[in-house]
């Protein structure tokens, strides 16, 4: 028969035991998501005097579907193909420094970890030829035609995008809403809006002083 002492020194070694097979076990389960790719927004910018600058935001995707804004990360470095045509900093911010030089120039990104490195790139049109566009779309993920109830009523949220020259400039935009009653979206909220009520409201976004808008009836 075992007395108390023995049977407590067993009851620990036990204990010892199941923390150390419960941690490598874990360790099988519990795996850091892989960086897969990485996209450059504007992924075609237009620089077109010089000592103009545009903010690239650099967004990684991994393999377990989540994405992670990566443009300032410790990790992340920004490179340019011609640096006596366009300068980018640490942080994806473009600078041109000569408009004839080049025509374009490659802004490349990179994220490197102890799984390797995944790159994007971004292209620059440089000089007075670039096509530029003077407008901004804005477009609702929803439509323009939103049913209150069937997004779960009022507090759901809904994304609104502006594009100008095929590029996402959301991040950029500032927001507002002709009716918070009925939408109210957040000045500098990369394009969130959250439903309030029925009626009829304009969404509008301004980048750099350009401005599109989308009209949006909410029913019940």
């Amino acid at each position: 028969m075992l007395n108390t002492k023995q049977k407590i020194k067993i009851t620990g070694c036990l204990g010892v035991l199941f923390v150390f097979a419960f941690g490598a076990s874990c360790n099988g389960f519990f795996v850091n998501p892989s960086l897969t790719s990485i996209s450059v927004t504007p992924a075609t910018p237009s620089l077109t005097a010089i000592g103009q600058t545009q903010q690239l935001t650099a967004t990684g995707t991994y393999n377990d579907g989540t994405t992670q804004n990566l443009t300032a990360a410790s990790s992340t470095t920004w490179s340019s193909s011609n640096t006596s045509a366009v300068t980018v900093n640490n942080t994806g911010l473009i600078k041109a420094v000569s408009l004839t030089i080049v025509s374009s120039v490659t802004i490349t990104v990179t994220n490197t970890t102890s799984a390797g490195a995944v790159s994007g790139t971004a292209t620059v049109c440089v000089g007075s030829t670039c096509s530029t566009s003077s407008s901004i779309t804005v477009t609702c993920n929803q439509g323009t035609s939103i049913s209150l109830s069937a997004n779960g009523g009022a507090g759901s949220q809904i994304q609104f995008v502006a594009t100008q020259n095929g590029s996402n400039v959301s991040s950029q935009a500032t927001w507002s809403s002709s009716n918070s009653s009925v939408i109210s979206i957040s000045s500098t909220g990369s394009g969130v809006a959250t439903l309030e009520g029925t009626g009829t409201a304009t969404v509008t976004a301004n980048v750099s002083g350009l401005t599109g808008a989308v009209s949006v009836t909410v029913t019940q």
